[in-house]
């Protein structure tokens, strides 16, 4: 917590405590006892501050043990077994040193005046010693609290990034494959095939490094890679990739469409006519629809039991960075796969 608002917060406590004392003594105004019970209110309030400074000052987060909480209340004890009979003398002599000089000798003893006010005294410097404690319990609980969130969004950012590098290397192996076939039996479209994965590369290990890209950057890198795989293809029309809505200023999770389109490549079944591979986005300011579909092989549904083309990896990123501001909807019917993305960017 940020050292001025707990300044501000301790300034706030006190001025709450004082405005309390300064009520009870505005109904002796008109009293000659005032000055008194002014002086007396004020030696008050100067013990309420070192019984809860005293506390605030010692409590730490190495006493937050069973043997610290022990130790505390041993310290509580022993500073009210001295403190309060102090305390019920010093203040006996201030009053009626005061009470002397502007009324006449004060006739109480020290022992009548002990009897009728200890009661007092010991309550006030137990409630101000334990609000110390809270006090100070309360800064570092949030200073805890804080750390932990920290923590957490440490963890989260790694996990993403994790994920992240668990989804680009399958990507880059498919691609190579690819191009090791091109350069045994097309060696020109092997050069532009290699020219794309420069430029996809690019993307993946530099412009994808950041939490957020612009979604026009996105859809280049789609593009590149659409590009990439219809070298493979006699029908330049075997994907279908259309986009509707305007996206400029749209941002988005680097790579978040990437596996589901890579999936359709894997395992799409390429015997099947145009357009075997549909792919289509469209964009409104808050929100973003994905749907992609594809014939699938017809040994998918066993290959896909072992390999799952990291379905609960995808998940786990959706969820850690959208949360519940998605909606994920796959079906495989009459052996079309079909994949159905939803994110709310509001």
């Amino acid at each position: 917590m940020d050292k001025k608002y707990k300044v501000k917060l301790h300034i706030y406590f006190w001025l709450i405590v004082f405005t309390i004392s300064l009520l009870f003594l505005l109904t002796y105004i008109d009293n000659v006892l005032f000055i008194p019970l002014t002086v007396r209110t004020l030696f008050s309030l100067s013990n309420d501050a070192i019984s809860f400074y005293l506390f605030y000052a010692v409590l730490s987060q190495k006493l937050f043990s069973r043997k610290g909480m022990v130790l505390i209340v041993f310290l509580v004890i022993a500073y009210l077994v001295i403190s309060v009979p102090l305390f019920s003398f010093v203040s006996f002599y201030v009053y009626k040193y005061f009470y002397t000089l502007i009324i006449k000798p004060y006739e109480i003893s020290l022992s009548v005046w002990i009897y009728n006010n200890i009661y007092m005294i010991l309550a006030r410097n137990l409630i101000f010693s334990i609000l110390g404690v809270l006090f100070k319990v309360s800064f570092i609980w949030y200073n805890n609290q804080v750390k932990q969130r920290e923590i957490e969004k440490q963890n989260v950012t790694n996990e993403l990034a994790m994920l992240r590098a668990q989804v680009n290397p399958h990507f880059l192996f498919n691609t190579l494959n690819n191009i090791k076939s091109l350069v045994m039996c097309l060696p020109s479209k092997a050069i532009i095939s290699t020219e794309k994965l420069i430029n996809i590369m690019n993307y993946m290990f530099f412009e994808s490094s950041v939490d957020k890209v612009p979604f026009e950057n996105e859809i280049a890198h789609i593009n590149n890679y659409l590009d990439l795989e219809r070298i493979r293809f006699i029908n330049p029309y075997y994907v279908d990739f259309k986009i509707s809505g305007d996206y400029s200023g749209v941002m988005i999770p680097p790579l978040i469409f990437m596996p589901f389109i890579e999936n359709t490549f894997k395992h799409g079944d390429k015997l099947k006519p145009a357009p075997g591979i549909f792919i289509k986005f469209d964009i409104t300011n808050t929100n973003i629809l994905f749907e992609i579909n594809n014939y699938i092989k017809e040994n998918y549904v066993m290959h896909n039991k072992k390999s799952g083309f990291g379905l609960s990896n995808i998940k786990r990123r959706l969820d850690l960075l959208f949360e519940d501001k998605y909606e994920l909807f796959i079906t495989n019917e009459n052996n079309i796969f079909n994949v159905k993305l939803n994110l709310n960017l509001s």
